[in-house]
């Protein structure tokens, strides 16, 4: 769960310096808006989030996370 937790933050990271460094617009608007800016990032950073676990827990649920488990790594052959 850490690993799914640390991989989903640098995406998030990602896509927001994509979003940044790719439109001028939003530059103004983080320097105008402030608070808004901040209410943006946290809250879609929650949704992402609350995506990921919901995969997650229906990974879980369903059974799938135990058959992936069983999977042998390729590399340690």
């Amino acid at each position: 769960m850490f690993r799914l937790i640390v991989i989903y933050e640098i995406v998030f990271i990602l896509f927001w310096n994509l979003l940044y460094q790719s439109s001028s617009g939003i530059e103004n608007w983080f320097q105008e808006k402030f608070l808004s800016a901040i209410f943006s990032v946290l809250s879609t950073m929650a949704l992402g989030f609350s995506i990921a676990y919901v995969v997650y827990i229906t990974l879980k649920i369903s059974g799938i996370s135990a058959k992936l488990k069983k999977i042998k790594d390729p590399r340690k052959t």
